[in-house]
């Protein structure tokens, strides 16, 4: 029996493809796009986690400033001169040079460490030191210093400069003579090396409830923290 073979359809019209260039150039162009968002808020989102929301940063004048709105600590610096004032005021730490009347020369200020609760520290120096009055403390401030003269003179030496604590709110507080840690028997202090350093310790009786800040101001003979060398506390 003869079979008809089955009809294959012709094929139709090719129908032109689209060029996928534009296709493949928005593609780029979103890539590129993306990268750079990712690019800088990766770049943001370091900087913040480094920062921790304090570190300083510089600003355009290439001052340093803090990401919380606070100015930065200034570093310590080295000074030829005696600062005078309060608007003249040296960060913690730094060195500057005072004359001493009591030892009949110049000494080169270091403050080197302010202890704000050396209540328990004075009292084991020696148990004959007065406790401080009820609802106050004792303050700690430790100084390093060079002596440049012609004899440091042992006697004096417990009193080489004058030292007042001024706190945040203007308040003076007299320096409290206590057996310190650094306590020497002869010159109530630390005793002088070679080259003429030597270690000192101020103690003040402060409210217990007192906010570390405010300033040292030291002096030589006269107690006048208007024209005393004026020291961030903190």
């Amino acid at each position: 029996m003869h079979q008809t073979p089955p009809t294959v359809p012709l094929p139709g019209p090719a129908v032109p493809r689209r060029p996928r260039t534009s296709f493949y150039a928005a593609v780029g162009c979103l890539s590129v796009i993306a990268g750079l968002l990712l690019g800088v808020g990766g770049f943001f989102g370091v900087r913040a986690l480094q920062d921790g929301g304090s570190t300083p940063v510089v600003d355009g004048e290439g001052r340093a400033e803090s990401t919380d709105g606070t100015p930065p600590a200034e570093e310590p610096t080295v000074l030829d001169k005696t600062p005078a004032g309060a608007d003249s005021a040296v960060p913690l730490g730094s060195t500057f040079p005072l004359r001493s009347t009591a030892l009949g020369g110049e000494v080169e200020v270091t403050v080197t460490e302010v202890d704000w609760d050396a209540t328990e520290e004075i009292h084991e120096a020696n148990s004959f030191n007065e406790e401080p009055r009820e609802g106050n403390r004792y303050l700690l401030l430790t100084v390093e210093g060079a002596y440049h003269g012609d004899g440091f003179d042992g006697i004096g030496a417990g009193n080489w400069a004058n030292v007042t604590y001024v706190a945040q709110d203007g308040t003076e507080y007299a320096r409290s003579y206590r057996v310190t840690p650094g306590h020497d028997e002869l010159i109530g202090q630390r005793g002088v090396a070679e080259d003429g350093g030597f270690l000192a310790e101020f103690c003040f009786e402060v409210p217990a409830g007192l906010e570390a800040g405010g300033h040292f101001v030291f002096d030589d003979v006269v107690r006048d923290v208007d024209a005393g060398a004026w020291v961030d506390a903190v």
